[in-house]
């Protein structure tokens, strides 16, 4: 294999391994997601030099073998680490693509985005005064019913206290004034509000405690057994390495559609059945483009099997 394939081939799976790893591991950025944007720009840029250097590289040992009398077949070195590779990074690409519709979505997840990036956090703000009347969730946590009410509190921002009123803070047992709760702002910014600090947030547990952890091991299985199965058809990991138009732009397509599902969750906030809708379609994505590339491969080993015979 020409040496600038090797090179452009491996900084591309490089690039993305990268770019999916930054979408699974745990400390993920809100968007606008820059480091992912970046690392998955790096990886198409470095795909598209693959591509090229192959074409070039193709064309030049197609006129070389013309002007040879005796044509000696192309055979790849071995593939084994390259099985391996690919099957844990396309059950990582899925993965990663799943990951993206966990988290806050929808107008909520742009508030926080936008606190977030202003260096904002949770604070111990004391109650000032209860407006209304304080009514029950019928919630009952360790035997003590759960309340939420509007209360005003005094907040210490940077270009001086503000008196605000903050609606739907929940409290185990009635809220008093002078009692002590959390709330989520920015002190630089004043004019973004200031919310309830989303500890009971059902869909934050579910999705950060059971939503990701699932995924993760579902990724790490679904690797294992992509290496494995790749690791039995080495034959056909070897010839997929050769570049051929008809195998691999098709599958290169696929892999840019996905990269379109996923970017406006990596740009943005869409709603949650629009986030999982996107993210399901480019976590298939990976494993239809392995599809294709498998099947491709075998029809032009077969095809090339038959012409040979045919000229023997």
């Amino acid at each position: 294999m020409n040496i600038g394939t090797r090179l452009t081939g491996w900084a591309t799976l490089l690039a993305a391994y990268a770019a999916v790893l930054a979408g699974v591991i745990p400390l993920r950025e809100l968007p606008p997601k820059r480091q992912q944007l970046w690392l998955l720009g790096v990886a198409a840029g470095c795909a598209l030099c693959w591509i090229c250097v192959s074409w070039l590289v193709t064309a030049r040992r197609r006129a070389v073998l013309r002007k040879r009398a005796s044509r000696k077949r192309y055979e790849p070195r071995s593939s084994r680490l390259v099985c391996w590779v690919l099957g844990f990074g396309i059950a990582l690409a899925s993965g990663a693509a799943l990951c993206q519709g966990v988290g806050p979505d929808g107008p909520y997840g742009e508030w926080l985005a936008k606190v977030g990036q202003a260096d904002g956090g949770t604070y111990d703000v004391r109650i000032q005064r209860i407006v209304g009347e304080p009514r029950s969730t019928d919630v009952e946590i360790n035997d003590v019913d759960e309340f939420a009410s509007t209360i005003e509190v005094v907040i210490p921002f940077d270009s001086g206290s503000r008196r605000v009123t903050v609606e739907d803070v929940h409290t185990r047992g009635v809220p008093e004034e002078g009692r002590t709760v959390q709330l989520l702002y920015a002190p630089s910014r004043p004019d973004l509000g200031v919310r309830e600090t989303p500890d009971n947030d059902i869909g934050t547990f579910v999705g950060r405690l059971i939503a990701l952890p699932a995924i993760w091991v579902l990724t790490f299985a679904a690797g294992v057994v992509t290496g494995m199965v790749l690791h039995g058809n080495e034959f056909g990991v070897r010839s997929a390495r050769r570049f051929a138009p008809r195998v691999h732009l098709p599958a290169a397509a696929l892999l840019a559609c996905g990269a379109g599902l996923v970017l406006p969750l990596l740009t943005g906030f869409p709603a949650t059945g629009t986030g999982w809708a996107l993210a399901a379609g480019a976590a298939a994505t990976p494993w239809l483009a392995l599809v294709w590339v498998s099947r491709a491969t075998r029809t032009a080993g077969a095809t090339g099997a038959t012409g040979a015979t045919g000229t023997s």
